[in-house]
């Protein structure tokens, strides 16, 4: 079996010992380090450019977005109120809150009888809600509770559901 061309080694040998071959090697060497260095260029940038992405979005939701709603604690007995008991006391507490004073007695009201998990799906589902002031910021159900009430009236908030605020 006769091979003709590079593809006998014999031929490739010969053509690789002249100063064109050697040049044609040199080429194809350096050819390849710059792909492998262009791709490794390449790489680096998109995991920098990932990385500060990443940065920026995480503080942009602590800063901005950042309502991180609360879990529920497994030592403590289940919630004593569904998911959507706790949307309608959400909406009850803000509509009592909203507005001209500051409705304690309705919150109150909806707040007795509820369990330290029971409170937590009702924070959860208050999440961030604005005042009647369009300058005023988003705020929590707790942070809704340290601006609209007396520190006699959080005392008492605290009897009712303790550890919160």
């Amino acid at each position: 079996m006769k091979r003709q061309g590079l593809h006998n080694p014999a031929v490739l040998t010969a053509v690789a010992s002249t100063p064109q071959g050697q040049k044609a090697i040199a080429s194809t060497l350096e050819n390849a380090n710059a792909g492998v260095t262009a791709t490794a260029s390449i790489v680096k940038g998109v995991l920098k450019t990932a990385v500060f992405v990443g940065i920026g979005y995480f503080t942009y939701r602590k800063i901005f977005g950042g309502f991180s709603p609360l879990k529920e604690n497994k030592r403590d007995k289940p919630s004593n109120i569904s998911t959507g008991m706790a949307k309608n006391k959400a909406e009850a507490i803000y509509s009592a809150m909203y507005g001209v004073g500051n409705g304690f007695k309705s919150v109150k009201q909806n707040l007795m009888g509820v369990n330290p998990n029971g409170f937590v799906r009702i924070h959860n589902a208050f999440g961030l809600r604005k005042g009647i002031n369009p300058l005023s910021k988003k705020m929590t159900l707790i942070e809704w509770f340290g601006d609209q009430f007396s520190q006699n009236e959080l005392m008492e908030l605290r009897f009712i559901i303790p550890n919160f605020f």
